[in-house]
């Protein structure tokens, strides 16, 4: 009996001691599921963010507002005359802006600086003015700026400031009115951004300042150009 109850204190004995042992190696083998939780949000979280956004393309038919340069030669004279005034050779250039190219409508205006003049007999006239005209253009055809063809009309006022007048270089623009009114009226093509125009221009109001003679403005100008927008 003894022996038996000394063996039975023993086995009770080594019993408390293994248990906390066990306990302590199973709290150490299971992980955390809250930290493991949270770790596993903010890596999806990170890789999210540092994910790279498809880039956004631009179409080449987008609105934008129309940016441009052009120039040529002009053919101009004057009409409603007491003398037979002939056609005499100038140009024209400066920049345009708007036209709507991506629709089939749209309103467009220049600054341009323009030569004009006539002859008579022997004796030469030059003009020089500041051109401001406001325009409605049509598009037909293609709307990509970059690699279409458009066929587009225009027409419109136009305000003429005058810079200066020569008669055989000598100054006359005390002679002449220093606003000219106009009405444009042209067509023209346009291939990717290169453009190219022919345009009449007719004179509304007498240029001459004072009572006298009348003189009223008309050219014919062919312009070529580029598109930068």
């Amino acid at each position: 009996m003894n022996i038996r109850s000394t063996f039975a204190s023993a086995a009770v004995a080594a019993a408390a001691l293994a248990l906390p042992s066990l306990a302590g190696a199973q709290s150490l083998q299971t992980p955390d599921m809250s930290r493991f939780l949270t770790a596993g949000m903010a890596q999806g979280q990170t890789q999210g963010q540092t994910q790279p956004q498809p880039r956004q393309q631009v179409s080449s038919t987008a609105p934008g507002f129309g940016f441009g340069v052009k120039g040529g030669v002009l053919f101009s004279s004057f009409r409603e005359a007491r003398t037979d005034y002939k056609s005499s050779g100038g140009w024209q250039g400066g920049i345009f802006l708007g036209g709507h190219r991506a629709g089939a409508l749209g309103v467009q205006t220049e600054l341009t600086y323009a030569k004009r003049g006539a002859k008579t007999g022997s004796t030469t006239t030059d003009t020089y003015y500041l051109e401001i005209p406001l325009l409605l253009r049509m598009n037909v055809g293609s709307s990509n700026r970059n690699t279409g063809a458009s066929l587009y009309f225009f027409g419109g006022p136009a305000a003429d400031i005058l810079l200066k007048a020569k008669l055989e270089g000598i100054d006359v623009k005390d002679q002449f009115k220093e606003l000219d009114w106009n009405v444009i009226a042209g067509a023209g093509v346009e291939i990717s951004r290169i453009l190219i125009e022919g345009r009449f221009n007719w004179g509304l109001a007498n240029v001459l300042d004072g009572p006298g003679n009348e003189l009223k403005t008309q050219s014919f100008a062919v312009l070529g150009g580029i598109r930068f927008n």
